[in-house]
């Protein structure tokens, strides 16, 4: 049997067609079953023949790192560069807030599988690690930038915030994923971004202060 074609480079445009359908078929497939998902059902889902998934992936496992590839490039689309400046640090981090939970929710049975099954797939954990390690450094940066311009508590580590922080609202959506918690997704964003902001001695605008 010939190698698998596991990237987009040198596909023709059907090639990369096909290659685009399976992957996405695998993520539907994936949030309904798990990874106890079948090749079979991708395929069918996807509209191709069983066979023909074997042109493009080895396994179960290599089409779920393209799955994970996919949606790492959703939740962090922009991590090699600067986010476009809010007009205020409490709104760069409400933006932050909703824009990780957004992603979360529409993908959260993937999410949850990602955590519970981290050595599911080669490449799968160092996949994840790197993106996160990408966002701490990131979160970091910004909340030096608040210290700087003295808008945020300079006795703050960044380092250790970025890390806090960013977990606290991970842990926060996989619960409310994994357990079906009946949350609001706008109280979410206020309650997250409050402690954040509360953490760093960041302003907040008045409103946002009222206890719910």
């Amino acid at each position: 049997m010939s190698a698998p074609i596991t990237a987009q480079d040198g596909l023709t445009p059907r090639g990369r067609r096909t290659r685009e359908a399976l992957v996405d078929a695998a993520k539907d497939i994936f949030e309904r079953d798990g990874f106890g998902a079948r090749i079979t059902d991708i395929a069918e889902h996807a509209g191709v023949a069983h066979g023909t998934f074997y042109t493009y992936f080895d396994s179960k496992e290599e089409i779920f790192l393209a799955v994970s590839q996919e949606l790492l490039e959703e939740f962090f689309p922009a991590a090699h560069t600067r986010p476009t400046p809010a007009p205020d640090a409490w709104t760069a981090i409400e933006a932050a807030n909703r824009r990780y939970l957004e992603a979360y929710l529409r993908h959260g049975r993937l999410m949850v599988l990602w955590e519970e099954m981290p050595g599911v797939s080669p490449g799968l954990s160092d996949l994840i690690d790197d993106a996160r390690a990408t966002v701490v450094d990131r979160t970091r940066r910004a909340i030096l930038r608040l210290q700087d311009d003295g808008r945020a508590d300079p006795d703050v580590d960044a380092r250790y915030a970025a890390h806090a922080l960013g977990g606290m609202v991970n842990r926060f959506a996989y619960g409310w994923v994994a357990k079906d918690e009946p949350f609001d997704l706008d109280t979410a964003v206020t309650q997250l971004s409050l402690l954040w902001a509360n953490a760093l001695c960041v302003p907040v605008p008045r409103p946002e202060r009222r206890l719910r």
